[in-house]
């Protein structure tokens, strides 16, 4: 698509031009109903007219460049529904090219403005014209057509800041606006969006014509991609605190300096447990410790009580009860829910 780049234009009529350009762009009527053409007549550039619902859909890139969707939406289940969608669906289905031709001629239009405005070199590139009716209610018919437009969103480094290009935009009762966003972007704060939106969605955001009018300076979305780096201030420890957690910290060293100290130093209080024979309990193996709470129960023990009596955990006790066992020293017989540990010589007679 060529065209001759545009002339410096004053701020304030750059933000009508842009306001009045996408207006028409979706409508094709300017203030006071006449049609708008360029070099070609109102035959020679057709557009959908009669719609019941807007909608515009911009789906912003990392690369500033977005991808747009102009949908006409016709309600074809309501009274006397459906004729002027007949209509209009044969025109298009017969005259493609005249109005593929009519978007990209309002559409072009509305992008010189908006790089005047911007001073960022820009351009559009058509990608479909669709034609299609639901098949589930509520019925509808469509009118979609695509384009990409590049530069549309300032990038800088990891930020996009978009909405200067069509700044002051007019949607009117009809119309919606739904923008949105790669996933690894994050608004920055509330006040990155503005202005508020009317619906916000994980990563979107909404503007309903019916409720909302933009003013300078708006729509205006600034994303940021992670999650921002945060402040020096952020960062630092606060100097009392800092005071604080060397005290602790010198504190705890000193208390383990001292214990290291007193554990060399220090002789055992009580000797070591020993069996009924005076032998050590910590020299006998596993199985002899069980063997020796036997005799030391007159023969009989509950595994619980080996449980809490050497202080090994339930696993350890079952696996030394089950050695035991099939080696024929010990029999194992349940009362209730516990297993009862026996000698073997008690269980003969």
């Amino acid at each position: 698509m060529t065209r001759d780049r545009p002339v410096t234009v004053r701020p304030l009529a750059v933000v009508v031009i842009v306001a009045t350009a996408l207006a028409f762009a979706a409508t094709g009527v300017a203030p006071g109903g006449s049609v708008l053409v360029s070099s070609v007549t109102a035959q020679e550039e057709p557009r959908p007219s009669g719609y019941d619902e807007l909608r515009h859909g911009i789906e912003l890139h990392p690369n500033g460049s977005a991808t747009w969707t102009v949908e006409y939406r016709y309600r074809l289940d309501g009274e006397d529904a459906g004729e002027e969608w007949a209509e209009l669906r044969a025109d298009i289905e017969n005259r493609e090219p005249a109005y593929r031709e009519g978007f990209e001629s309002r559409w072009e239009r509305a992008l010189v403005a908006a790089e005047n405005d911007t001073d960022r070199e820009m351009d559009v590139t058509p990608l479909d014209l669709d034609v299609e009716e639901s098949t589930t209610p509520p019925e509808y018919g469509y009118v979609r057509y695509r384009f990409k437009w590049t530069s549309f969103a300032s990038v800088e480094v990891n930020r996009i800041d978009a909405g200067d290009a069509i700044e002051g935009l007019d949607l009117d009762d009809r119309s919606r606006m739904v923008v949105s966003w790669p996933d690894s972007y994050d608004p920055r704060d509330n006040d990155s969006i503005a202005p508020a939106p009317d619906d916000r969605r994980e990563s979107a955001v909404v503007w309903d014509g019916a409720e909302t009018e933009f003013l300078e300076e708006e729509p205006r979305l600034v994303l940021i991609e992670g999650d921002p780096e945060p402040e020096e201030a952020d960062r630092s420890i606060p100097f009392p605190w800092l005071a604080a957690l060397g005290a602790v910290l010198l504190a705890i060293a000193g208390l383990g300096g001292w214990l290291v100290g007193r554990s060399e130093d220090a002789t055992p209080t009580e000797p070591p447990e020993e069996t009924d024979d005076g032998q050590p309990r910590e020299l006998l193996s596993n199985e002899e410790q069980v063997l020796r709470l036997l005799e030391e129960r007159d023969g009989r023990i509950k595994q619980q009580a080996v449980v809490a009596e050497l202080g090994w955990t339930e696993a350890k006790t079952s696996q030394v009860v089950g050695e035991l066992r099939q080696s024929g020293a010990i029999e194992v017989f349940r009362i209730g829910r516990e297993n009862v540990l026996t000698l073997p010589e008690e269980t003969e007679e």
